[in-house]
């Protein structure tokens, strides 16, 4: 990834780096950028679902199930990307 693409993501807040940020800290506001877009488009694919069985929970509605699986799944690609751009990050914060 090029420096300008990276920065393009660390404007939206897809991305950021602050040196003494946790990865809870980083999953918290993921779920708050990629994770709530991701549920909006999980909960619509799952309205064709009707309902889903979910082991040890029961019966889920679908767009509900399609809601949690759309977050989960945005929320730990969003925080794989800052975790693997650690390094890059890093170096644009500090101007390199």
């Amino acid at each position: 990834m090029d420096n300008k693409f990276v920065m393009q993501l660390m404007q939206i807040g897809i991305v950021s780096y602050k040196e003494q940020e946790t990865l809870f800290q980083i999953a918290k506001r993921c779920a708050g950028t990629t994770g709530m877009a991701s549920a909006g488009a999980g909960a619509l694919i799952g309205l064709k679902a009707g309902s889903v069985v979910v082991p040890g929970v029961g019966t889920v509605a679908g767009p509900i199930a399609g809601a949690l699986g759309g977050m989960i799944a945005g929320t730990l690609s969003c925080t794989m990307l800052n975790a693997g751009l650690k390094e890059q990050l890093k170096k644009l914060a500090r101007g390199e």
